[in-house]
């Protein structure tokens, strides 16, 4: 089970990655490790990563920073199955690998991303099961399932003895389709943690960029497709219930409003200020109106989907 107590987590994308996030050149690895303890000074303790990132490099970076620090983290890393991925034993190298880059000896959380190729969301479960018998990895999550395949693999793996612990989806003010396909109440249902990635939809939420100057490069085409019309009467009302919370900023506002609905936010970090806004969103909480307020103007409200988790239970 996903622990109770974690209601924030620091996605690394960002680590080591030069085509999105110019690392080198932005920020580097003296920055990121003082992020890093600034985490930890926080009682911030649950990281994800992926071999994806970076070609493993944000895995690797997440290793050498875990092995210099004696507190426990909670870390949650994935497998991105290849098309050329078709046996078990492909599964296990990934693992492997990925095991050897963090310098472990279990993963906390291993994510499975979505099928690819022959490698079936039942073998995934079965191999998942198989690496849980051996303790080569604590728990199973789930990263970018869609609904049926959120439920064949739980079904699947419910047949070892063993439950997801959490789920990884694109989630933020502008994203909210897990409220409508049934996922989140999927979720609510088994009780799987839902793990909110790109939070701040690609820095879209944190009032930096507009139309007249988004990002550079590729990241403006990803930031891009989280465009609304209503974005600035949006940016201005969380502009407002931060000046309502002592002065907290669109990010910081945006990170919140996912904590009020008990899903865990999973910003990037880069720099040492960027963390300290991060974290600070888990010393306050926005009232029932402000988190109702930004649900109106961003599409809906919690009624059909608690009707949704009521009738799966």
């Amino acid at each position: 089970m996903f622990p109770a107590d974690v209601n924030l987590g620091i996605g690394t994308w960002e680590w080591g990655d030069r085509l999105i996030w110019d690392y080198g050149r932005n920020y580097r690895k003296e920055d990121l490790f003082a992020s890093f303890k600034r985490c930890l000074n926080d009682g911030i303790r649950f990281f994800s990563t992926s071999p994806a990132f970076a070609e493993g490099i944000s895995e690797q970076i997440l290793g050498e920073f875990n092995a210099q620090t004696p507190v426990d983290l909670l870390i949650a890393t994935k497998y991105v199955p290849r098309v050329w991925h078709v046996r078990r034993t492909d599964f296990m190298d990934s693992l492997k690998q990925s095991l050897l880059r963090l310098k472990l000896n279990k993963i906390d959380i291993y994510e499975i991303c979505p099928p690819a190729g022959r490698m079936t969301v039942t073998r995934l479960a079965e191999s998942s099961a198989e690496a849980l018998d051996l303790g080569l990895i604590e728990q199973v999550g789930l990263s970018g399932f869609d609904l049926q395949q959120a439920d064949t693999f739980n079904e699947a793996l419910s047949r070892f003895g063993y439950s997801i612990a959490c789920l990884e989806t694109p989630y933020n003010l502008l994203e909210r389709s897990i409220e409508t396909n049934g996922l989140l109440a999927f979720c609510r249902a088994q009780n799987i943690r839902v793990i909110a990635q790109q939070p701040l939809a690609m820095g879209m939420l944190t009032g930096k960029y507009n139309t007249e100057e988004p990002a550079s490069g590729s990241r403006r085409q990803m930031m891009m497709r989280y465009y609304s019309p209503r974005m600035d009467i949006l940016l201005r009302t969380m502009n407002h219930i931060g000046l309502e919370n002592n002065g907290k900023n669109p990010a910081q506002v945006a990170l919140n409003w996912i904590m009020n609905k008990g899903i865990v936010p999973l910003p990037g970090i880069k720099t040492l200020s960027q963390t300290i806004e991060n974290t600070e969103t888990t010393r306050w909480s926005m009232t029932k109106e402000q988190a109702a307020l930004l649900d109106t103007l961003t599409g809906r409200t919690d009624v059909r989907l608690t009707e949704e988790a009521d009738r799966l239970q």
